[in-house]
């Protein structure tokens, strides 16, 4: 009397789907959970440019004006210039090592306004912007990255918009 064989396990067809399935989740979960990770280590610039903006506004209700450069903004001593301003690693700047930002800079723009600027160590290059201006007798900041649409991912919302070079805001 023949009882037959009885399967146990898979065949090599739904193993190939499963194998398939799980590919196609992880090609397209892998690059989102990157920019994820790079997003959340980018937060750490936006931070430290929150101390740096108090500085800023501290310098300008003693003195009337906007520090001209890093050492005005309790910075250690630049270590380039970049773009006519003040310029050094990010480690030198704040003190601590990133796995986003590259350098800073503090950049002169029009009469009344610089550009404090990270840079991001590889691509893509980041490139977030903070633009300070003595207005009214007050100080108005705001960051942009330069409508580049690359760069939208990686920021906080409230810096997706703008150029840099707008300073009608």
């Amino acid at each position: 009397m023949f009882h037959g064989y009885r399967t146990r396990g898979f065949t090599l067809v739904e193993l190939m789907i499963a194998v398939a399935i799980i590919g196609v989740l992880a090609a397209i979960s892998i690059p989102a959970y990157q920019t994820y990770v790079r997003r959340a280590a980018s937060v750490d610039g936006y931070l430290q440019f929150a101390a740096v903006k108090t500085k800023i506004v501290d310098f300008y209700v003693s003195k009337g004006v906007l520090p001209a450069n890093f050492e005005d903004i309790g910075l250690p001593p630049p270590t380039g210039v970049a773009h006519g301003g003040d310029s050094g690693s990010y480690a030198h700047v704040f003190g601590v090592e990133s796995k986003v930002w590259g350098s800073v800079e503090y950049q002169p723009k029009q009469p009344n306004g610089y550009v404090f600027v990270l840079r991001a160590i590889e691509a893509p290059d980041i490139g977030l912007h903070f633009q300070i201006k003595a207005e009214n007798g007050g100080v108005r900041i705001r960051c942009t990255i330069n409508q580049v649409a690359e760069r939208a991912p990686y920021v906080p919302a409230q810096c997706r918009d703008g150029s840099v070079d707008d300073w009608s805001w």
